[in-house]
C-alpha cells in the first residue's frame, strides 16, 4: 500500500434509525466505485441503558486476517466499550496496530468530534475507508443531521500490523511448542 494513501473515519449522527439505514446503504453501494481500497461501516444505535452500541456492520476487510480490526480500531478510540464489543466478536488480530495507528496519527479534536456526535443523537454512523478522503465519503451521508471526519496517512502501518501479528503468532507457538 502507498505510504501516502489515506485512511479516513467518518461520523454521522441521525435523529432516526431509517436515515441512518439509507446512508449505510448509500456508503455500502459507493464501495466498488473510484478508489476505494476497503471499506468498512458500522450503524450505531442508543441502547435503552444509554450504551452506545453496534448495531450491523459490513466491510469488505472481513476476509482478511486484521480485517476486523479495521472497523474495531477505529471504533475503540470512538466508543471503547462498543470497540472492545466488537473485538470480542472479531477477534484482536491485528488490534493493537490499528488502535495505535489511529491514536497515533488522528487529530485527538477529530476523533474527539466524532465521539461528541455519536454521544448526542441517537443512531449514527461510522465509515472507515482506505484510499478515500473523508471528504469524498460524506457526501454519500446525505440524509445525516451532523458529520465529521478525520483523515490520517497508511503511513508505516502494514509494518505496524506484521509486528502485531507476528508477536502474537510468536507466543501461540510458544504456547503450543
Amino acid at each position: 500500500m502507498n505510504a501516502n494513501a489515506p485512511i479516513s473515519v467518518v461520523v454521522a449522527g441521525y435523529g432516526a434509525r431509517q436515515r441512518a439505514v439509507e446512508d449505510l446503504e448509500s456508503v455500502w453501494e459507493a464501495r466498488h466505485t473510484g478508489p476505494f481500497h476497503h471499506t468498512a461501516v458500522a450503524l450505531m444505535r442508543r441502547t435503552v441503558v444509554d450504551e452506545i452500541d453496534v448495531e450491523r456492520s459490513h466491510s469488505t476487510a472481513q476476509h482478511l486476517l486484521w480485517g476486523g480490526a479495521l472497523l474495531g480500531g477505529a471504533l475503540f478510540v470512538l466508543v471503547p466499550a462498543a470497540g472492545v464489543r466488537m473485538f470480542a466478536d472479531v477477534g484482536l488480530d491485528g488490534a493493537g496496530a490499528l488502535v495505535y495507528h489511529f491514536r497515533r496519527h488522528a487529530d485527538p479534536d477529530g476523533l474527539a468530534a466524532g465521539a461528541r456526535l455519536l454521544s448526542e443523537e441517537p443512531h449514527g454512523l461510522v465509515v472507515v475507508t482506505v484510499n478515500r478522503f473523508g471528504e469524498a465519503v460524506a457526501p454519500l451521508l446525505r440524509r445525516a443531521e451532523r458529520c465529521t471526519w478525520v483523515d490520517l496517512p497508511w503511513g508505516d502501518l502494514e509494518e505496524e500490523l506484521s509486528r502485531d501479528l507476528v508477536s502474537r503468532g510468536d507466543g501461540l507457538l510458544t504456547a503450543v511448542g
